[in-house]
């Protein structure tokens, strides 16, 4: 027999070490003496290609020599290891009183599902027998903790976190499946960055998990450090204005996706979930919207859709009608609009313009300020600044109406980050609206339509509702 170098575990203070009882060694690859290849160890090894999570250790256990495999997102390895050496296991202990002393039971590969409750399984090194047992569960969800900038009434008070393996965990305690897939990569630079495609096999559509997989395979040795650099990983352009996927936080939207037939990327550091691949649905339908009748889902969603088209075309058809186009209001209402720009300086196309350029400094002030400071920002940038500057007559009264209306229907979009394409293409149409009235407000409604009925992402439309091939919510 060659000699075998072990290494202590979990050796802590008082406890004097694992070794030092000759109970439970963890035998390091490269400096242990190879044991052939069980057909089960085998197949465990292939099975950790695709589960990125999956870990198998070689330990000595009493007088065994054994592999143990659990899910690592699942198990908390070192609890575990402490749980076995605590359960009174003698050095001299045979591969059935160690099965007795942590109450195994027989366990073949055909029970691989057994691992995504919590199991932990030791093959011994000739693999003529292997057990399961109960392992000690990790701690997956956040500590009385809600979404930050995703929030909706009653649901679940949990969020992504920052370590991978845990994000991984809380999409199977979610989900439960032994479809549920984690491959894992590193993107590589200055320092490497672990990160996982995660999606079910019996529901992700498949040409779209192999167009990611083929980018990411092809761009795998590259760093990444934000959105743009990812937007080019996957060939995209970064002067797009809508990126091939969307981010949420929140687990229960990550997998309403996955089953729709999406892919989850996750990167550890990173408290997001990015779903490939970003579509028209996600600015207007939620998961959460499903706990609701039918009828009052979709009531929700043409409310959001309602609000797309408030925040999109108010401004520029204000501009439109009021500075080039006044013929083609009602007299009652051109008198009335004519009355409130009595004393103002500066025409509509400035007045909206100056309005919206301090509306969204004060917005994303707001956004970097804390919760605490953040509301009288508030309260100083909408009511205070905007009963000045009426009052000063720098602007009309209907300016601010339309404008507050505008701004107000931004935030009725599931998700805040899909809110600034809106306020993007909001400033294009009032300049087109304040240059060619109604007709440069049409032109550009028509152009962002034929722009998002163009969109392709890894095969799938952007409009995808209107498609053979789809995936919906």
């Amino acid at each position: 027999m060659q000699t075998v170098h072990c290494r202590n575990f979990g050796s802590k203070g008082s406890r004097g070490g694992l070794s030092s009882l000759n109970i439970i060694h963890v035998l390091e690859n490269t400096t242990c003496r190879r044991y052939a290849m069980s057909q089960y160890v085998e197949i465990v090894r292939q099975k950790s290609e695709s589960q990125r999570d999956l870990k198998m250790k070689l330990l000595q256990v009493g007088s065994e020599n054994m592999w143990m495999v659990a899910y690592e997102s699942i198990v908390d390895w070192e609890e575990t290891i402490l749980y076995i050496w605590n359960s009174g296991i003698a050095p001299e202990a045979s591969y059935s009183d160690i099965c007795s002393r942590l109450t195994g039971k027989e366990w073949s590969p055909e029970a691989m599902d057994e691992l995504l409750q919590g199991q932990a399984v030791f093959i011994d090194a000739g693999g003529r027998h292997a057990f399961s047992f109960q392992g000690k569960l990790n701690t997956l969800t956040r500590a009385v903790s809600r979404p930050e900038n995703e929030s909706m009434p009653y649901a679940p008070a949990i969020a992504f976190m920052e370590p991978l393996a845990t994000n991984i965990g809380i999409l199977r305690k979610m989900i439960n499946s032994p479809s549920l897939t984690a491959e894992g990569f590193q993107f590589t630079g200055v320092g490497n960055k672990e990160a996982s495609l995660i999606y079910l096999t019996e529901h992700v559509d498949q040409e779209l998990l192999q167009q990611v997989k083929s980018a990411l395979q092809k761009t795998s040795g590259k760093a990444i450090h934000n959105g743009q650099e990812l937007m080019q990983i996957f060939g995209y352009n970064r002067l797009e204005l809508l990126a091939p996927y969307y981010k949420t936080e929140v687990p229960s939207q990550a997998v309403s996706s996955m089953t729709n037939g999406r892919v989850l990327l996750m990167m550890d550091g990173e408290p997001v979930a990015y779903v490939l691949p970003l579509i028209f649905s996600d600015f207007i339908a939620l998961e959460w919207d499903k706990q609701f009748p039918l009828l009052i889902m979709l009531a929700l969603r043409f409310l959001r859709l309602v609000s797309l088209l408030v925040a999109l075309l108010t401004p520029g058809l204000y501009v439109a009608l009021v500075s080039v186009n006044p013929e083609t209001l009602r007299i009652e209402l051109a008198l009335s609009i004519a009355t409130s720009r009595i004393g103002i300086p500066l025409p509509t196309f400035l007045e909206m313009l100056l309005l919206l350029i301090i509306s969204e400094i004060s917005i994303e002030a707001t956004q970097r300020l804390p919760k605490s400071i953040a509301g009288a920002n508030t309260v100083i940038g909408g009511i205070v600044l905007g009963t000045a500057i009426v009052e000063a007559k720098l602007v009309s009264s209907l300016v601010i109406i339309v404008l507050s209306a505008s701004v107000t229907a931004n935030f009725a979009f599931p998700n805040y980050l899909n809110t600034l394409v809106i306020r993007v293409m909001r400033c294009v149409i009032v300049v087109l609206s304040g240059i060619f009235g109604i007709y440069g407000l049409f032109a550009a409604f028509l152009a962002i339509c034929l722009y998002a009925c163009s969109i392709q992402r890894f095969g799938i439309p952007f409009m995808s509702f209107l498609a053979s091939r789809k995936l919906g919510q």
